[in-house]
């Protein structure tokens, strides 16, 4: 065989076709072990920003609880304040001081609850919620925030008794003796009510009249029941907060 035959382009291919055909099996499987290196960092990664954010979002539920508790403390006192006004418009009308502090105690008094939502919604907008797992824990995660738009409804008509209660005051209530009351030692936002002044002197009511009587105390009753259905509804995002702070803590182990 002369030097033409062995460096000829037909003896190179035939010599170096499977040295070609390793190289490319190579460069695929770095390319493929690349990748999958690459989705096992992110997925690594987006774990590890999860459990971050479940961390702030049991703060979160914690902050949720204390609410609840603030807000139906405060609201049972006023539907217990409406339902002495109640009792007290149909029973003696001379007792103005009493009519006049209970009235009063009831508007001071109401609040509405709502989620702090920040963990839940940031998890949302990076697309996290998808890490979460067990399946379990991600729907209860779910369902807890989505239950706060049958919450909101219920704010809603909450917000619509009380309007009914001040434009029915009105034709019975002083606004100046209102005004006077509202001297108010207010204890701290977390566990207290607000505690208003009782009138000076005995006041009058601007009416006497059944239909403006009766108008008045149809307000307060209808704004009581209400507040009981809503206090329930509190309970029962207090008792799923609860159980999903488990859920979580049962999952990563927080101290």
């Amino acid at each position: 065989m002369n030097e033409e035959q062995l460096d000829s382009p037909s003896s190179n291919h035939k010599k170096n076709w499977k040295a070609y055909f390793w190289e490319f099996l190579m460069l695929f499987l770095a390319v493929v072990l690349g990748f999958y290196a690459e989705n096992i960092r992110e997925d690594i990664l987006n774990e590890q920003e999860v459990e971050n954010n479940m961390r702030s979002l049991v703060s979160d539920l914690k902050a949720d609880i204390a609410l609840f508790d603030s807000v139906a403390d405060r609201n049972i006192y006023s539907a217990e304040m409406a339902d002495s006004l109640v009792e007290l418009l149909h029973a003696d009308l001379s007792n103005t001081s009493d009519i006049y502090f209970a009235a009063r105690s009831v508007t001071a008094n109401n609040g509405y609850g709502y989620s702090n939502s920040k963990s839940f919604d940031q998890m949302k907008s990076s697309g996290l919620l998808g890490y979460i797992k067990p399946k379990t824990l991600h729907d209860s995660v779910g369902t807890y925030y989505s239950s706060f738009q049958w919450l909101d409804n219920q704010t809603e008509l909450m917000r619509l008794k009380m309007n009914e209660i001040h434009e029915s005051n009105a034709s019975l209530f002083d606004s100046y003796v209102f005004h006077q009351m509202m001297k108010v030692r207010l204890s701290s936002f977390g566990d207290g009510r607000t505690i208003i002044s009782r009138p000076a002197v005995r006041p009058s009511l601007l009416s006497k009249e059944i239909k403006d009587i009766n108008s008045v105390s149809i307000s307060y009753h209808y704004y009581s029941t209400t507040v009981k259905f809503y206090k329930r509804s509190l309970m029962e995002l207090k008792s799923r907060a609860n159980r999903l702070i488990e859920l979580i803590e049962k999952k990563y182990h927080f101290e």
